[in-house]
């Protein structure tokens, strides 16, 4: 699924208006927004909440939101095309859910690095 979300952004860069690459700045957004949920994993594993998960949940719906907003007011400031925008957005509702799947799947082995978290 990566691939096709991908490809999407690929467009966005390259159909609407060549050379124009702002649209890849939400690859930023795919990397940060790991970050907080593993470490979260990492330094409280289980499924009881605290402070620290909430907080790595907040960040990440933060860093979320945020790749949504971008193109979006970078279409409204006419610096990539809204053709660039809606494929941008396309992009990220497939990569993140594809993010979210792999976050929420469940450990299938019993080693400790079995999941992808």
């Amino acid at each position: 699924m990566t691939c096709i979300g991908m490809t999407f952004l690929i467009l966005a860069c390259a159909v609407p208006q060549p050379k124009i690459f702002y649209p890849f700045f939400v690859l930023l957004f795919y990397v940060l927004s790991v970050i907080p949920i593993v470490l979260a994993k990492r330094l409280n594993p289980g499924s009881e909440t605290n402070p620290k998960t909430e907080f790595a949940l907040f960040i990440t719906s933060g860093m979320v939101l945020s790749a949504f907003a971008l193109p979006i007011v970078l279409a409204h400031t006419a610096v990539i095309s809204w053709l660039a925008c809606i494929l941008t957005l396309v992009s990220n509702v497939i990569n993140y859910l594809t993010i979210f799947g792999y976050v929420m799947r469940e450990n299938e082995f019993d080693a400790p690095y079995g999941g992808m978290f």
